[in-house]
């Protein structure tokens, strides 16, 4: 009962600190979720927050980023030493955020960033902090694929060989 209280509370606050900061929300159900909302900003990256079931005391924001095939392919293709220099690259940036971090891995497919907070620290300003830190190891992850396959190689008129 005081867990469902807990729930709810967290719920109405999350919810109104979201819309207040310009997130748009959407609920969403689950099976081990006692409550989820999907937020997007204005540039349209997206963080899930939600309360999974068993844990009252705790909320979770959650971004990923999720590749699609040629993206994925993309990386498959690098060479092995390419491949695990920039698989490493992103782990120790990751680590650096103090962000919890899944999927660096091969294949790449979808890298999970989250953030953990508790209830006896849920205020405005420690809740918004961390779904700020999350955006950011979304924005990491994107930046460091951007970096690694957006260089153009040199043209050859201008005497570079391949």
């Amino acid at each position: 009962m005081v867990g469902e209280i807990f729930s709810e509370d967290a719920k109405t606050k999350v919810r109104a600190w979201l819309m207040e900061d310009g997130w748009s929300l959407r609920q969403e159900s689950g099976a081990q979720v006692a409550w989820v909302f999907v937020a997007e900003d204005r540039l349209h990256r997206k963080l899930v927050v939600g309360q999974n079931t068993g844990r009252e005391d705790m909320l979770v924001i959650q971004g990923a980023v999720a590749l699609d095939e040629e993206m994925t392919n993309r990386v498959e293709q690098l060479s092995e030493k390419q491949r695990n220099d920039f698989l490493w690259d992103l782990r120790f940036e990751l680590v650096r955020t103090d962000l919890e971090f899944s999927g660096v891995q091969i294949p790449l497919k979808r890298v999970e960033v989250s953030e953990r907070i508790f209830f006896d620290a849920l205020t405005k300003d420690t809740f918004l902090q961390r779904a700020s830190q999350v955006r950011k190891g979304v924005i990491i992850v994107q930046w460091m694929l951007a970096r690694r396959f957006a260089q153009q190689p040199p043209k050859k008129e201008l005497g570079f060989q391949r």
